[in-house]
């Protein structure tokens, strides 16, 4: 994963700059298999995305699980499988998951307004766009705004 995760053009919409070497990507990962927040407020999840043929690294999806039942979705997915439908597979096989085993009602997804690519991810996954914030945050010289999608569980 590191090599794909350490790819800065991974990072354009993305408000964090890649690992700069193995060990922190490690230091990071061992926060997140903790499963919870330090305070205990919210449960962490993450999956590996694997190719069905030779079981490579795609990419990674992230969750966090709040106490209102809502969660927040991210993923990223290596450059070279972009546009392959990886990362809407990958997404929705989680969602599924997040709707079913743990009971999530809501999930949310935040997107740089210009990472038009992840946009149709989110609607094609059947996310509705819930809001717009402007100047949300500011990395590489310059100011982002983002959209907020949401996808509701559907009623069973």
């Amino acid at each position: 994963m590191f090599a794909f995760l350490s790819d800065p053009r991974l990072y354009q919409f993305i408000p964090r700059d890649p690992p700069q070497t193995l060990a922190s990507l490690v230091e990071r990962f061992q926060r997140l298999e903790t499963r919870r927040s330090s305070n205990g407020d919210e449960i962490w999840l993450n999956w590996v995305a694997r190719s069905k043929l030779d079981n490579n690294c795609l990419g990674r999806v992230e969750v966090t699980i709040r106490q209102d039942a809502s969660a927040y979705l991210a993923y990223e997915i290596e450059m070279a499988s972009w546009g392959r439908g990886f990362a809407t597979e990958a997404c929705r096989r989680v969602i599924e998951g997040l709707f079913g085993e743990f009971g999530v009602t809501l999930i949310v997804a935040e997107v740089d307004t210009r990472n038009v690519a992840s946009i149709r991810v989110l609607e094609r996954l059947g996310f509705q766009r819930g809001g717009l914030r402007k100047n949300a945050d500011f990395f590489k010289g310059s100011t982002s705004d983002e959209f907020t999608y949401v996808l509701t569980r559907p009623l069973s």
